[in-house]
């Protein structure tokens, strides 16, 4: 009988040690996966931050995203490439992007046309 409550106890430990964080992990992993958007900034798990440039769902194999890691290099990957989501695309951030008018002191995007004129007209006048 003590060998028994012993084995229960142990099985227990297991669940509660191994198995139940692993089990949250994966459908932590699903639900971000099923969230994901187009324009979402993802960390991959080989380390490199990408944004989602289209996600494509087939019957026959498995889903796939396309993954933009510099400007015009494009990768394809699936979902269980994508480690997590770094920043969800807002429609805010998309639509100043699209205008140019973010600034560039934060990391973000920068009106190259306005750089080269303000650059240009800061060297002429010296």
């Amino acid at each position: 009988m003590e060998y028994l409550t012993v084995l229960i106890a142990v099985v227990a430990a297991f669940y509660f040690i191994l198995l139940r964080p692993v089990m949250a992990q994966q459908r932590k992993h699903r639900r971000d996966i099923s969230a994901l958007s187009i324009g979402d900034e993802v960390l991959t798990t080989a380390g490199f931050y990408a944004t989602v440039v289209e996600i494509n769902t087939y019957e026959d194999r498995p889903m796939e995203i396309l993954l933009e890691v510099a400007p015009g290099v494009i990768l394809r990957g699936t979902p269980g490439s994508v480690d997590s989501i770094a920043r969800h695309a807002d429609s805010s951030d998309t639509d100043q992007a699209a205008t140019g008018d973010v600034d560039s002191s934060d990391g973000t995007v920068e009106d190259a046309a306005g750089a080269a004129t303000s650059t240009e007209s800061r060297s002429s006048a010296r």
